[in-house]
């Protein structure tokens, strides 16, 4: 399956309804084996008792391996706010290879804006970026525009508004545009909105997180053998298509993928 998602994906371009009758598990036996995605009513982590916004966001945004360096300063204000501990890094040597750093005020040349938040009082910034984005190549940036044309294309797709206005710009993480591309090839889409988590709003980031509310015509979760079938199929992806977070809520099921650095160059090296 990690090669051949992406290269489902692609096949939206002619079409694709029914090119993989069995992608989400309504005739194949295997399908019954894998569990479905955990499933919550809530929308989002909010990061334990007591936590603030950076804390939450950090919870639901960033794989649990993924630290976040600081001055001494900025770390003593975040584990107020609720930060763990133990997922900070001082910033006085460097900042350590995958970690993301945290700044007040003016982002570092050159970094990628992550996530903002209001600080009491001076009306000042705190800021959350990667201090060395990965940035795709122009054949991954072009697959990946190629990719959301087709989708858009697609007469089983359903994307309006804002969530059109997304595809049409190709800013989707590669992960998740891959998992709606093989979506719409089996089944169709109905694309309600691309949320970003709070925090996020105003960034640069490419979406991480989509609201599903049809599969193949049938609302979700309204439909409950739809939703279902939409759950195990997505319980059953390997990395790095397997989603990190599916909830289901009252307007659909939310897939959400963790922040990596360069999804293009993950999808790259999975998809060889």
């Amino acid at each position: 399956m990690r090669g051949s998602l992406l290269a489902l994906g692609l096949a939206v371009l002619v079409g694709g309804a029914g090119l993989l009758p069995a992608a989400l598990g309504e005739d194949d036996p295997r399908a019954a084996d894998p569990p479905p995605a955990a499933t919550s009513s809530a929308p989002a982590p909010d990061g334990g008792p007591g936590a603030g916004p950076v804390a939450a966001w950090l919870d639901a945004a960033l794989p649990e391996a993924a630290d976040v360096a600081a001055s001494a300063a900025v770390r003593q204000e975040l584990t107020d706010a609720g930060v763990p501990s133990d997922r900070l890094r001082p910033a006085g040597g460097g900042v350590p290879a995958g970690a993301l750093l945290a700044v007040v005020g003016t982002a570092p040349e050159g970094s990628r804006v992550v996530a903002g938040f209001d600080r009491p009082g001076d009306g000042s910034r705190l800021l959350v970026v990667d201090p060395a984005p990965g940035e795709p190549t122009a054949e991954e940036l072009a697959r990946r525009q190629s990719l959301a044309q087709a989708l858009l294309a697609n007469p089983t797709t359903r994307a309006d508004g804002a969530a059109g206005a997304v595809l049409r710009d190709a800013a989707v993480d590669q992960r998740l545009l891959s998992l709606l591309a093989a979506v719409t090839a089996s089944d169709g889409v109905g694309i309600a909105a691309f949320p970003s988590l709070p925090g996020e709003e105003g960034t640069a980031l490419l979406a991480r997180r989509v609201l599903v509310d049809a599969v193949g015509g049938a609302p979700v979760p309204g439909d409950p053998a739809a939703t279902d079938r939409l759950l195990t199929w997505l319980a059953a992806q390997v990395p790095p298509f397997a989603p990190d977070d599916v909830e289901v809520t009252d307007a659909g099921v939310l897939v959400s993928f963790r922040y990596v650095s360069d999804p293009d160059a993950l999808v790259t090296g999975a998809t060889r």
